[in-house]
């Protein structure tokens, strides 16, 4: 897997991490502020907001972000390769998965969790996940006082995600066992190379009209997630991978491909790996939003 210091152009040309370098300029924060993995977090939630393909604007503004950060090169140099950054890139933290569950969401026993049966349906396809998996995202380095402790709180506080969860947010973390299969993706060609083996791309139904409207994204196929679990008991998208891979089209000779549904560092388990779960306090409402976002 690359590590960050590699690929300053990815993080130059693509969207969502053009967009945090630019929140993070106009509020003049330093790299020492962008070490902070909870200032980082919250800035990438916040800057999905100009993003999200329902405003409107979302594929002028991608193109206009991306033009916005390249006089920012020095300042994504010297981010993208600080060592303290290393977990952007970094391979699942079997220790440390948080599970957030709304009283209204399904409250699914990590334990008896299902494998995916069969062909994708609809939905599956054009949201690009599992339907009944579980979702964790990474609990982050931070003082007990924190409120961004991963990429799913940093969400809620942004409050542009499409999870509406009602409160009191049970809090699970979750250990895996050391024997899970975990597939990777930390680039565009990651989640590429994913569909390339586990879609069926000759019963894809092509791309979503509504999504090319609104946004002028084609998702293309997904994998065919029953098949993704006869080897792998979850997919992964590390920090890094949203950055540089969320709206970023990877084209092959067979078709092309776009992530646009997974919107934080987050990992949809398809088969039960956990070996021990840990009730933490309950989340009484949504964590405050830093106020970091500036329109593009």
């Amino acid at each position: 897997m690359p590590t960050p210091d590699t690929r300053v152009d990815d993080f130059m040309q693509a969207p969502l991490a053009a967009a945090m370098f630019v929140l993070a300029d106009r509020l003049g924060l330093s790299v020492e502020r962008l070490a902070e993995p909870a200032t980082a977090t919250a800035l990438a939630s916040t800057a999905q907001r100009d993003l999200n393909p329902w405003t409107g604007q979302a594929a002028a503004n991608r193109v206009r972000v991306l033009a916005l950060a390249q006089p920012l090169r020095d300042l994504v140099t010297a981010v993208v390769t600080d060592p303290r950054n290393a977990w952007w890139s970094a391979s699942l933290d079997r220790r440390a998965q948080l599970l957030l569950t709304g009283q209204d969401d399904p409250q699914r026993d990590p334990l008896d969790l299902r494998a995916p049966q069969g062909p994708n349906d609809a939905w599956e396809t054009y949201a690009q996940k599992p339907l009944r998996s579980i979702v964790t995202s990474t609990e982050l380095p931070v003082a007990r006082d924190e409120p961004i402790r991963s990429g799913a709180h940093a969400e809620i506080s942004s409050g542009i995600s499409d999870w509406a969860p009602v409160y009191p947010v049970r809090q699970v973390r979750l250990s895996v066992s050391t024997a899970a299969r975990i597939y990777e993706v930390d680039s565009a060609a990651d989640w590429h190379r994913l569909v390339q083996r586990y879609g069926n791309v000759a019963t894809h139904p092509g791309l979503d009209e509504s999504l090319r409207d609104a946004a002028d994204i084609d998702n293309g196929p997904a994998p065919t997630w029953s098949s993704v679990a006869n080897d792998y008991d979850a997919v992964h998208l590390t920090f890094a991978g949203l950055l540089t891979g969320l709206y970023v089209p990877h084209t092959t000779e067979e078709f092309s491909t776009t992530l646009w549904a997974w919107n934080w560092e987050s990992t949809h388990w398809l088969r039960p790996v956990f070996i021990r779960g840990t009730s933490l306090d309950e989340l009484p409402q949504a964590p405050e939003d830093p106020g970091y976002h500036r329109p593009l």
